[in-house]
């Protein structure tokens, strides 16, 4: 397999199994609190990428970069991240939507990161941008989102930016900074717990989607993605949150058959343009 089918087939089993996120959460948000599921998610993937290092003889604590760097960009990239992301749904807000709101991170990474760009990658930019706001139309200006689950979207959306533009500044491999942000990400859901509550149901429509989320998103998926920030440009890959929606959208119809309206089928059309313009004549990731 050469470098460029490498590249593609990372790029579209991360594109599907981070759309699938949502509606895992979603549907174990149904028989448990967040705090619960997130104590468990954690706990898992410590286990489990720690014991990957382990087993292979890896290293799995910085070698190069200060700890408190990677602390810090954990803290954004993973505890914040994923503690308001579950929040937004527990609010109320649609897996869909959900995911939309997160595609303008691309255009906030692109601002903030780029120097020089072309006018074609703006134009896609953009155009992903116009599509979003097609997508979530519907759902803010007809069916109102309620303020606290806009307020956790939005700080989950600041929480990812922050975090992917400090992670491009560490070069260590996956391993060796995922352990200690995720015992970080479960020392603090634990020092929550007293204040917060940790009712769930023990039947596997809870310990499916907590161990999915554990396993295949905070080990498998986030694994891929660290692996594309480091070996591609940030933008380029940061891109490919604007294909996320389109993946829980068909999964939130299918699942919860939540509708989809013109609007929508018109935002996915410009998403996907915008898409195409961003990867234009640009070669894939190296694996």
């Amino acid at each position: 397999m050469n470098a460029k089918q490498s590249g593609l087939i990372s790029i579209g089993a991360f594109v599907l199994l981070w759309g699938s996120a949502a509606i895992f959460t979603k549907w174990g948000l149904h028989h448990g609190a967040v705090i619960p599921f997130l104590f468990f998610r954690f706990l898992i993937a410590t286990v489990l990428i720690s014991l990957f290092c382990i087993i292979s003889k890896q290293a799995f604590l910085p070698q190069n970069t200060p700890y408190k760097y990677v602390i810090l960009t954990g803290c954004f990239l993973i505890t914040g991240y994923t503690l308001f992301y579950f929040l937004s749904l527990e609010f109320g807000i649609s897996p869909g939507l959900l995911s939309t709101i997160l595609a303008l991170q691309p255009i906030l990474t692109f601002f903030i990161t780029e120097k020089s760009f072309s006018k074609i990658k703006l134009l896609g930019l953009i155009l992903s941008f116009i599509g979003i706001i097609f997508l979530v139309y519907n759902n803010l200006f007809v069916n109102k989102l309620s303020l606290w689950a806009t307020v956790s979207s939005i700080i989950c959306l600041a929480c990812i930016t922050t975090g992917v533009i400090l992670q491009r500044k560490i070069s260590e491999k996956p391993w060796q900074v995922l352990p200690l942000q995720y015992v970080i990400s479960l020392i603090f859901i634990a020092l929550i717990i007293p204040f917060q509550s940790f009712d769930f149901e023990m039947n596997l429509d809870f310990w499916i989607p907590v161990l999915y989320q554990g396993i295949i998103i905070s080990v498998v998926a986030q694994l891929i993605f660290y692996k594309l920030l480091q070996s591609g440009n940030l933008v380029n890959t940061t891109s490919l949150f604007y294909l996320v929606p389109l993946v829980t959208l068909i999964l939130d119809f299918i699942i919860f058959r939540t509708q989809l309206f013109a609007f929508d089928y018109v935002g996915i059309v410009a998403i996907l343009s915008g898409v195409y313009l961003v990867y234009r004549n640009k070669a894939i990731p190296k694996s």
